[in-house]
């Protein structure tokens, strides 16, 4: 989590009139269809590896790099960032009492 807020606070120095809700979730959504890009270029779906080559893995995890700082922006945004947290160990003690992590 401290990496995603360091990557936070670069991008809001960066980009300091870009933290408004709306810009976030239209960056949010942009990111998530260049995901969906990369996607169809991993699946080797339509025309997509004819035009753009061989997929690589720095450019689809670069996109969900991206991404996620969106996410982060928008949970600072809504001073959410310790629910959050508590939620993501919630999902971790749950999933250890299913048997399905160690």
């Amino acid at each position: 989590m401290k990496r995603l807020y360091q990557m936070l606070e670069a991008s809001n120095k960066g980009f300091p009139n870009g933290v408004h809700p709306f810009q976030m979730g239209t960056r949010l959504l942009e990111e998530c269809g260049e995901i969906a890009s990369e996607i169809n270029l991993w699946e080797d779906s339509g025309i997509k590896r004819q035009k753009h080559g061989d997929p690589k893995k720095e450019n689809i995890a670069n996109e969900i790099r991206q991404a996620m700082v969106e996410l982060m922006k928008i949970a600072c945004y809504y001073h959410v960032e310790n629910e959050l947290e508590q939620s993501i160990e919630k999902s971790i003690t749950q999933s250890r009492m299913e048997g399905l992590i160690d």
